[in-house]
C-alpha cells in the first residue's frame, strides 16, 4: 500500500507531546505498517531493524511509540487506524476487480470479430480492463481533497460536497494501547518527562495509580515547577508518595471520635440551640418572652421530666 490518508490537524494534536525523534519513529512505523500491510513483528529487535533504530535513543523512541500507539497481539504489534484503512483498501480493490470482471462478461458476443479478439488476445484485453480495478492506494498522486479528508469515506464526502468539513469523520490516530502507554501519554501531555517503558512508572501503575491521582500529583508538582518547565518523573513520583502519605494519615470514619451525645449537647449556648431544644420538648417561645426566660422554662421542663422518670423507676 503506497498511499494512505493523513489528516495533519488531528495528527499534530494527538502527537503534540512527542519529541522530534519519537514523532519520526511513529511516522516510520506507520509507513512500514502500510507498506507491508501487516502488523509489526512481535520481537522488538526486528522492529528496531525495520525502523533503522540504531542508537539507544532511537530504540527508546520506538519503545515509547509501540507502548502508546500499538497493541501487542499474537500476530504482532497492531494499529487500529492502520488496520481500518487496510480493510477499506482491500474492500475497494475487491469491488473494483469484481466490477471489471462483470463488465467484461456483460459485453457479450456482439460479433465474430470481437469473439475472435477475445479468443486470441485474452491476456492483453483483460490486463487493460483490470487496470482500473486497483484502488487509489497504487496512485502516487491522489487528488488534493483526499489529503484533506480523514479517509476514503471522508474524501468522497469532500469531493461531492455532501458533507461540510465539520461533518467529515476525522482520523483516529490514537488506538488503545497498553495501560503503561496510556498513563505515559497522559503524563507527557501534562509536561511530565517519562517514557512508557520506565520501570518505576510501570510499578506505580501496577500499584494502582489512577488518572485522577496522577493529575493531582501534577497539580501539586506545578507549585514548584510551573509550566512550561518539564516535570521529571523522579520529582513527580516523590510528590505522589507525599500525597499518598498524607491521605493515609487521615483517620477513617470508624477511627474518628464519635459525635457528642445528647448529654454533651450544649444547646443553651445560643438562640438556635434553645429553639431546637424547645421544639424537642414541645415548647415554643411565648410572645414577648426573652430567650433567657425561654431557656429557664426549658430547664424547668427538663427537671420535671427527669423527676418523673426517677419516680417511675423507684
Amino acid at each position: 500500500m503506497n498511499y494512505y490518508p493523513h489528516h495533519i490537524g488531528d495528527y499534530l494534536k494527538d502527537t503534540a507531546h512527542l519529541s522530534m525523534i519519537e514523532d519520526g519513529a511513529y511516522r516510520r512505523l506507520i509507513d512500514l505498517y502500510y507498506l507491508h500491510e501487516q502488523p509489526l513483528p512481535v520481537e522488538r529487535i526486528k522492529v528496531y531493524r525495520l525502523a533503522r533504530a540504531i542508537t539507544p535513543a532511537d530504540k527508546a523512541a520506538v519503545d515509547t511509540i509501540l507502548e502508546e500507539y500499538f497493541v501487542l497481539g499474537d500476530a504482532g504489534w497492531t494499529h487500529k487506524r492502520c488496520d481500518a484503512e487496510l480493510a477499506k483498501s482491500r474492500e475497494k480493490s475487491n469491488k473494483a476487480r469484481n466490477s471489471a470482471a462483470k463488465r467484461w462478461e456483460s459485453e457479450g458476443n456482439a460479433n465474430a470479430d470481437t469473439n475472435a479478439m477475445r479468443t486470441h488476445m485474452p491476456t492483453h484485453m483483460r490486463t487493460h480492463s483490470e487496470g482500473n480495478a486497483y484502488p487509489i492506494t497504487n496512485n502516487q498522486e491522489p487528488k488534493e481533497k483526499e489529503y484533506l479528508s480523514s479517509g476514503i469515506e471522508g474524501a468522497e464526502a469532500a469531493r461531492d460536497g455532501s458533507k461540510s468539513p465539520d461533518e467529515i469523520p476525522q482520523a483516529d490516530y490514537l488506538p488503545s494501547g497498553t495501560v503503561y502507554g496510556q498513563m505515559a501519554k497522559l503524563l507527557r501531555s501534562r509536561g511530565v518527562d517519562v517514557a512508557a517503558g520506565n520501570p518505576h512508572m510501570r510499578a506505580w501503575v501496577d500499584k494502582g495509580l489512577t488518572e485522577e491521582e496522577a493529575l493531582a500529583g501534577i497539580e501539586a508538582a506545578r507549585l514548584a515547577k510551573p509550566a512550561p518547565e518539564a516535570i521529571p518523573w523522579a520529582y513527580l513520583s516523590k510528590t505522589l508518595e507525599t500525597l499518598r502519605a498524607k491521605a493515609a494519615a487521615v483517620p477513617d470514619k470508624a477511627a474518628q471520635p464519635a459525635k457528642p451525645t445528647q448529654t454533651d449537647d450544649r444547646w443553651w449556648l445560643n438562640n438556635a440551640g434553645i429553639d431546637r431544644k424547645g421544639r424537642e420538648l414541645g415548647l415554643f417561645a411565648r410572645g414577648g418572652e426573652s430567650y433567657l426566660d425561654f431557656k429557664d422554662r426549658i430547664f424547668e421542663a427538663l427537671r420535671r421530666r427527669d423527676a418523673a422518670a426517677q419516680e417511675q423507676t423507684a
